[in-house]
């Protein structure tokens, strides 16, 4: 069962309380309907593990989507005279103590242990996570002090700090967080529904609002210090809508790695065609205090999540749809002349700093694994095989890879359990799994994948209970962060509250 189908199924049973004469609060649906968006777009649609983006997410990107609807070039292809080369990697200035910009409060900061977010370096994350207060009534409805969403700082063991507490009538997003930053980058839509974008401070809960388009995504944070964003203006066929609020643009963060098969499952989503883009748009690159660089109109592929694991580089699609590699350093585009030929070769994630791993089809079904240095402009090596398509590749400091293996059929098929890529050969870390169980998504952070699990219910056979777990990338031993599931056992209790979900995972990079 999804998401979901199990929180309408918690509704099912208030109305059959109804029914007995038992009326739930008037708060319930509303915190029901609030815990469904969240989930639905924040997570399972930034992953792109699933389909079901909630349905503000927009007249405008059918608009964009339109053929020749006035959609902006992509970048055009620089063709250098010899091999492209990385220049000298700079370090990664930390944000700005006091970045500029309007701040507005989105959250509560909470109590955090002197040096927690200076500490905060490779393999932990943040997280923000729905809780239920533990001990209560699970047959009685639940009030709104029985609830709460936090943003934590969860450590490479999975051991959580919550640092802040959202509004209940705020969906936050977070999109990246710089190592030992007391910053992340974030967006939040409040009360008065209006959507801000830029660095949230995680010691006071403001949001620092950057200068950016009324329709954007985030990319990440450079490794110049700056976050990227790829936006555009409000086409002017909506300009009454967007002044009278009626139409809203994609929340940030849906649109990256979005995978092509589950857009003809949201109806504000036209179904893609092969090779197009994700998402195009002007291509900005902010300093904190929301100084931009204006990097050119881009286009982001399908199923990749653009920002190379250095951080100096975005794969972009041109005008013909064909790779390109720009250095998001000094905005230089790069032909990706390397790139395997034919429509069955397929961005899935990194393979390395700067290695883009390339699944292509073979004719008995299984994957071919390449990897293209988008650096160096080098000939493609073979990574390896796999027996079936994978997805969110992301390099471990051991030089494994980790990824998801596709192990459910349609429309679960967006979905990967964690393995690893070691000498040519995918290794599973579901050995003591149950049958029932199957990863939704992957998020590499240290030695670890963290995942939710059966997050997307394909209709046939049964599914385990749904909850969030680190798996380790050596041993493949598995903990359980937090259970979805409102009767599920062995709760996970962090201050008196039980951990009902984890919404996302951002690591600290």
């Amino acid at each position: 069962m999804t998401d979901l189908g199990e929180l309408l199924g918690t509704v099912e049973d208030h109305v059959e309380r109804v029914h007995r004469g038992a009326a739930p609060a008037p708060v319930t649906i509303a915190l029901l309907r609030r815990r469904v968006r969240r989930q639905r777009v924040v997570r399972h649609a930034r992953d792109g593990a699933l389909a079901g983006v909630a349905s503000v997410v927009v007249v405008a990107v059918a608009w964009w989507a339109a053929p020749d609807a006035g959609r902006p070039a992509p970048p055009p292809a620089a063709t250098p005279t010899q091999a492209p080369t990385a220049p000298p990697t700079a370090a990664a200035p930390a944000p700005a103590a006091e970045p500029a910009g309007p701040r507005t409060v989105v959250a509560t900061p909470l109590a955090v242990p002197d040096g927690l977010l200076a500490s905060a370096g490779e393999g932990w994350l943040l997280a923000e996570s729905g809780q239920y207060r533990a001990g209560i009534d699970e047959d009685g409805v639940l009030a709104p002090d029985a609830m709460r969403t936090t943003v934590d700082v969860v450590d490479p063991a999975g051991v959580r700090t919550a640092v802040l507490e959202v509004d209940a009538r705020t969906t936050l997003g977070l999109h990246a967080w710089p190592a030992g930053g007391t910053y992340a980058v974030a967006s939040a839509r409040g009360a008065d529904d209006v959507l801000r974008s830029g660095w949230l401070d995680l010691v006071t809960g403001e949001l620092v609002e950057l200068p950016l388009p009324w329709d954007r995504q985030p990319l990440g944070v450079a490794v110049t210090g700056e976050s990227l964003w790829v936006g555009r203006d409000a086409p002017a066929e909506l300009a009454d809508e967007v002044a009278a609020g009626t139409v809203s643009p994609a929340f940030p963060g849906t649109l990256v790695g979005w995978e092509p098969e589950s857009t003809g499952t949201d109806p504000g989503r036209p179904a893609a065609t092969a090779g197009a883009p994700a998402y195009e748009g002007h291509l900005q690159a902010l300093a904190p205090d929301g100084t931009a660089r204006e990097l050119g109109i881009v286009a982001i592929p399908q199923r990749l999540q653009p920002l190379s694991p250095d951080r100096a580089w975005l794969v972009l699609q041109d005008a013909a749809g064909d790779p390109v590699a720009l250095d998001v350093r000094d905005g230089a585009i790069h032909p990706l002349t390397a790139w395997p030929d034919g429509t069955a070769c397929r961005p899935d994630g990194w393979a390395g700093d700067h290695d883009v791993l390339v699944a292509c089809e073979q004719p008995d079904g299984s994957w071919r694994l390449l990897a293209v240095d988008v650096a160096q402009g080098s000939a493609s090596r073979a990574l390896g095989t796999s027996d079936v398509p994978v997805r969110q590749a992301w390099p471990l400091a051991d030089g494994r890879v980790a990824l998801g293996r596709v192990t459910v059929p349609a429309p679960c098929d967006v979905t990967g359990d964690p393995a690893v890529l070691a000498d040519g050969a995918v290794r599973s870390l579901t050995d003591d799994w149950s049958p029932y169980d199957h990863g939704t998504g992957v998020v590499v952070a240290g030695d670890a994948v963290w995942t939710h699990l059966n997050g997307c219910y394909p209709g046939s056979g049964r599914a385990d209970l749904q909850r969030d777990v680190r798996v380790d990338t050596t041993t493949g031993a598995l903990t359980t962060l937090a259970w979805l599931e409102a009767r599920a056992p062995q709760q996970v209790v962090v201050d008196g509250w039980r951990v009902a979900s984890v919404d996302a995972f951002v690591p600290a990079r």
